[in-house]
């Protein structure tokens, strides 16, 4: 299961698995979205290359129009992607 809350003050918070099977209800979801976005991360059990893909996605859209996306409160294993895949020096991961 996967779940996007959407809060008005620019936080959102990302649940449960964002794999293949959800990216593109995640992305769909996230086109709404525009300024500086804070996305909670700490329910997040598990990214896919294709979740990291719509994180992608969101952050070159809002970094485009003058926004920008901070990632916070992953956990170790999720980190741990973002690492190997050298896109913590890319993106702003608290």
């Amino acid at each position: 299961m996967f779940e996007i809350k959407l809060g008005s003050d620019g936080k959102i918070s990302l649940s449960g698995r964002l794999d293949a099977s959800r990216s593109d209800r995640a992305f769909h979801s996230l086109k709404s979205v525009s300024g500086h976005v804070v996305a909670d991360c700490t329910a997040l059990d598990y990214i896919s290359s294709a979740g990291i893909t719509v994180i992608l996605e969101l952050h070159k859209r809002l970094h485009g129009s003058g926004g920008s996306l901070r990632l916070v409160g992953m956990n170790p294993r999720v980190r741990t992607v973002f690492v190997y895949t050298g896109l913590d020096k890319v993106l702003n991961i608290a």
